[in-house]
């Protein structure tokens, strides 16, 4: 999943411009030829950690550690919910073929879905990752104000899993008034006491920081501050070009960064780089980013910082944050 923070940095962008229930047994209907889901939920769902949501995951899927969803460690695959603070119309702009392969996704069908009254689309598709040919169905729905998206993955010659899978994505439910805390949903914790930034969100097991604690953010200082760690097993052998290729693939035009801000840094009792680079967003502001990788035995944390004014005053900021980071 290495490009799941192009992705999340790519919908911070789109977020700058519920009510799902299930009954146990899937309730699959076909209205004019669309198909919908009524939903209640059942005493069978497991809750995606940190979000109101409900699925009931396929024997032999457990809790994901890292990210918000299920997962099955032998095979692999993986069903992964992500919320977006944007309308489903904006949000879904690139979900079609042209789009879709800029990020190395090959469409094979794509259909109409309402899930409870809700606009969607549930698309089936196909990706060549880690040297393996993978099946994804990105079932995306929302309106006006929110986005959601579930992702179910598995590699592709394990056909005994299609099924259970989609059915699993089909089974999506909502709880409204459930009380849930965010933060607990993450095997880490980042310090902001008395700095002006504030959680703002966790999208699938990244914790989103503004200055209002708003995304998308109303304020006039548009700083913001991500950490999260990554989903899939990876081992690196070169970690500073791998921290310098990460920052580049930011989506960022110019990005220049200067030998001298690529440091060897140690938080938690974990190794990695800082990087300090400068480039411009889509809007043609120049902008600071900070970026913190700190490489485990099979994967990474990650922090990235970003601001448009008062760039000293806020890499000091995105220094002293970074480095409360603690394993849980």
């Amino acid at each position: 999943m290495r490009k799941r923070w192009h992705y999340i940095k790519n919908t911070q962008q789109i977020m700058r411009k519920p009510i799902l229930t299930f009954i146990g047994l899937i309730i699959l209907t076909s209205s004019f030829g669309q198909k919908e889901l009524c939903n209640t939920k059942s005493e069978k769902h497991k809750q995606v950690s940190g979000t109101k949501y409900f699925l009931i995951p396929p024997t032999g899927f457990i809790a994901a550690p890292n990210f918000q969803g299920f997962q099955q460690l032998n095979s692999g695959a993986s069903i992964l919910l992500m919320e977006i603070p944007g309308p489903y119309i904006e949000t879904t702009k690139g979900f079609n073929e042209e789009g879709l392969k800029t990020q190395g996704v090959i469409l094979r069908k794509k259909e109409e879905i309402k899930v409870n009254g809700l606009q969607g689309i549930i698309l089936t598709t196909e990706q060549f990752a880690y040297g393996t040919n993978f099946k994804k169905y990105i079932l995306v729905f929302g309106d006006s104000e929110f986005t959601t998206i579930i992702n179910g993955t598995f590699p592709n010659e394990i056909k005994d899993l299609d099924i259970d899978i989609l059915e699993s994505m089909y089974s999506i439910a909502y709880e409204a008034d459930l009380t849930i805390d965010p933060l607990s949903a993450v095997p880490f914790s980042i310090n902001t006491e008395n700095t002006k930034l504030k959680f703002a969100k966790n999208m699938s097991g990244s914790l989103l920081y503004t200055v209002d604690g708003k995304v998308p953010t109303g304020s006039e200082d548009k700083t913001s501050f991500i950490a999260g760690l990554s989903l899939a097993n990876i081992q690196t052998i070169d970690k500073k070009l791998t921290a310098i290729n990460r920052i580049k693939k930011l989506p960022f035009t110019e990005i220049k960064i200067v030998e001298e801000q690529i440091l060897p840094i140690e938080i938690d009792g974990i190794s990695g780089y800082e990087i300090v680079a400068d480039g411009y967003n889509e809007s043609g502001v120049k902008e600071m980013i900070f970026q913190v990788m700190l490489f485990t035995d099979n994967g990474y944390y990650i922090m990235i910082g970003t601001t448009q004014n008062e760039f000293q005053n806020n890499l000091d900021l995105f220094k002293k944050v970074s480095k409360t980071l603690k394993r849980k």
